[in-house]
């Protein structure tokens, strides 16, 4: 049976995603997402680097093992949505995604300060 194409909520897509991670890693990620209007991948990228700006920023390594871990898999999910045509996406938009996060692209550029 093929794969619905029906329009889907963020929220409800990433629900889908999360049904089976362990339950401590699907509430760091939702936790993550609640400080976002999450529409679509672009705001799950822009929740990720949140997360990987706060655990870059904790003397203790270990303390943000969890939510290194979350930020890692939210950054991977948002590029499965931006190219998911159920949220409006496209290999485009993670085209886009990928230019915009990545080592040259405006995130990356504020990393290397």
């Amino acid at each position: 049976m093929p794969a619905s194409t029906d329009p889907i909520s963020a929220s409800q897509w990433l629900d889908g995603r999360l049904e089976t991670v362990p339950p401590e890693l699907a509430a760091a990620v939702r936790g993550l997402v609640a400080e976002v209007s999450l529409e679509d991948g672009r705001s799950m990228a822009d929740a990720a680097l949140v997360g990987l700006a706060r655990v870059v920023s904790q003397e203790e390594e270990r303390a943000g093992a969890l939510e290194l871990l979350a930020a890692d898999a939210l950054l991977t999910y948002a590029f499965e949505a931006a190219a998911d045509p159920r949220l409006g996406g496209s290999a485009e938009s993670a085209s886009q995604l990928a230019d915009r996060v990545g080592p040259c692209g405006a995130i990356g550029a504020e990393l290397r300060k």
